[in-house]
């Protein structure tokens, strides 16, 4: 990897000379180096010429891209971008932006010959849409220019490129322009529409922050609200400090009927009470939304608003309420993040063959952290996790579950009391009887067992060594 120092020490010319090698041997370079060149230019007709020639490139293009093929597209879609908005904006706003809006033009045709998975393409077109808008702010156009063209593109998006121009667009709308747009939209509606339309008025209402014309248009293709837009119309009013008609519309929710939105309810209720002054309710609630939950960030947020009296009664029956929680790997998570290791211990001693070992996510972290403080629980496990692999014959993950064997046998030689539980001689006696046919897996455990014995003979001859001298 070459350093910004390396290059500097090269020096200028010769720099200058490598750089016109690579210009006259590789044609992308070339293209890149003639728009750098050109928009270091005062007059930007040549830097024009070079990004429409990019441009018309693209358009003629008919070659299928697959998906290999497409972040190196989306890199050269995003270069084209640059070299608008950087390098000829300033120079020519008005040349710019129509460059813009033929880049965007591109993404049907591109869209449609590319394998774009990844999002990378259609993602250069989305970003290219947000700089039209900025671009936008930056001259003056008649606000009935920039309506018409803002309309013709929500409603002719048939890639979802234009799907957030409204939000894109409206400093440039201005109140004016948005109201001007909602009566177009309002204008073409019909059946096949009017989902388009809806989307577009309550992105008109957000700009406008309207909250009764978005609860409106909500009611345009149905008579009863989903639970969804309950919330996203509690939201609303939260975010201009409507507290009680944030309320009215949470207090219509089945939370019965939608459990998988739950969360969502309780943060807004705590939210709306606490906008209301009503803070003995807002606690309420997250004391409730902590007992289902378990959640940390409850946790701390309802301690953080809690008196000293409360706060030690409160932790105590937050632990309690761990070890009764249906789930024991969201309760031993939450007494890992809150830093109630000992507690966290207690919990893995006593709800260890209720831990599942494929819940590695949980159970590394925690068992690197017990390695410090109890060698017998981290011991539990790591053999949780390597079992999990070896039972399931995951041999993808046969590469862990080995090292979590050696890690096992090296906590081992420092535990003297392995109370109820098998030594790790024992252990490791049963496990080879039970996965011998494992082959496999034994050789990846004797490798990295045989790694570590040659790293510690080393070590071991380095220090005799030092200690003689």
């Amino acid at each position: 990897m070459i350093t910004k120092e390396q290059l500097i020490a090269i020096g200028a010319e010769n720099l200058a000379d490598i750089l016109l090698s690579i210009y006259n041997s590789n044609d992308d370079v070339q293209k890149q180096l003639d728009i750098i060149v050109a928009g270091t230019n005062e007059d930007p007709k040549k830097i024009i010429s070079l990004i429409k020639k990019e441009i018309n490139a693209l358009r003629r293009s008919t070659k299928f891209v697959d998906y290999f093929g497409s972040r190196q597209l989306g890199d050269r879609l995003d270069k084209i971008r640059f070299y608008i908005t950087e390098d000829l904006m300033p120079k020519s706003p008005l040349q710019a932006i129509e460059l813009m809006k033929d880049f965007l033009n591109l993404h049907e045709s591109t869209l449609n010959r590319v394998d774009d998975s990844s999002g990378e393409v259609g993602c250069s077109f989305t970003l290219g849409c947000i700089d039209l808008g900025k671009m936008y702010e930056e001259i003056s156009l008649p606000i009935t220019e920039v309506t018409e063209f803002v309309f013709t593109c929500y409603m002719n998006d048939s890639y979802g490129i234009f799907n957030q121009i409204i939000e894109n667009f409206k400093n440039s709308l201005k109140e004016e322009g948005l109201e001007l747009l909602k009566s177009k939209i309002q204008n073409v509606i019909n059946e096949k529409n009017i989902n388009v339309i809806k989307r577009g008025l309550q992105a008109i209402a957000d700009c406008q922050k309207d909250v009764d014309s978005y609860i409106k248009a909500c009611f345009m293709t149905t008579s009863k609200l989903s639970t969804y837009e309950h919330l996203e119309i509690a939201r609303r009013f939260i975010a201009q400090w409507k507290g009680t008609e944030a309320l009215k519309w949470l207090d219509e929710i089945d939370l019965t009927q939608n459990e998988n939105r739950k969360y969502q309810y309780r943060e807004l209720k705590i939210q709306a009470f606490e906008l209301n002054g009503e803070y003995d309710k807002a606690q309420q609630e997250a004391l409730v939304w902590f007992e289902e939950s378990l959640c940390p960030e409850v946790y701390g947020q309802i301690l953080s608003h809690a008196t000293p009296e409360f706060k030690e009664s409160f932790k105590l029956q937050a632990v309690a309420k761990a070890f009764e929680f249906r789930e024991p790997h969201t309760a031993l998570a939450f007494l890992m993040q809150v830093q109630e290791f000992e507690e966290a211990i207690k919990l893995t001693r006593l709800r260890i063959d209720q831990l599942n070992g494929g819940q590695y996510y949980t159970l590394r972290p925690t068992a690197e952290i017990f390695r410090k403080i109890d060698l017998l629980a981290a011991t539990l496990l790591y053999r949780k996790m390597l079992q999990a692999v070896v039972d399931g014959a995951k041999s993808k993950y046969y590469n862990y579950a080995a090292k979590d064997l050696v890690a096992c046998g090296n906590l081992s030689t420092q535990i003297t009391n392995w109370e109820i539980y098998d030594d790790h001689n024992k252990y490791l006696q049963e496990l080879e009887i039970k996965h011998k046919r494992k082959v496999s897996f034994w050789q990846k455990y004797n490798s990295i067992l045989q790694k570590q014995i040659a790293k510690e003979l080393k070590q071991s001859a380095k220090k005799d060594k030092e200690n003689k001298l």
